[in-house]
């Protein structure tokens, strides 16, 4: 029973080491949806400069379209915020508010409430104007 114990808490050991390996590379078939949900996944494993890879490719790739433009830059400024990078995560989600106060109805309505809750969890003093 001990070796089964130590047997399988090494393969649980070896599954988590080689599924924590970085996305550095997206096929360019990839859909934008796909790509946000390789983020997502990536967020659940605390993967986060896969996640931000990933949500970074889907921006590059897929700005043109209103959802995809609002929903990654909401999820990078989620894995900032996650990280406590706090500048950079007040910098997204005030982008996507200028997105907002631009043009109102050209984007979803839920990322714009989404985005001042981010910013609403930054500590006043990490907020650099």
């Amino acid at each position: 029973m001990k070796k089964l114990l130590i047997l399988l808490s090494l393969f649980m050991i070896s599954t988590l080491f080689f599924s924590c390996k970085t996305i550095t590379e997206i096929p360019m078939e990839k859909t934008s949806s796909q790509i946000i949900q390789m983020g997502q996944n990536a967020v659940t494993s605390a993967d986060y400069q896969s996640a931000e890879f990933c949500y970074k490719t889907a921006l590059e790739r897929f700005s043109t379209n209103p959802q995809v433009l609002v929903e990654a830059k909401y999820e990078l400024g989620n894995v900032y915020l996650k990280q406590k990078k706090y500048a950079l995560a007040y910098t997204e989600f005030s982008q996507l508010l200028e997105l907002y106060d631009s043009a109102p109805t050209a984007y979803p309505s839920a990322y714009k409430k989404l985005a001042q809750i981010g910013i609403s969890k930054i500590p006043h003093n990490k907020i650099q104007n």
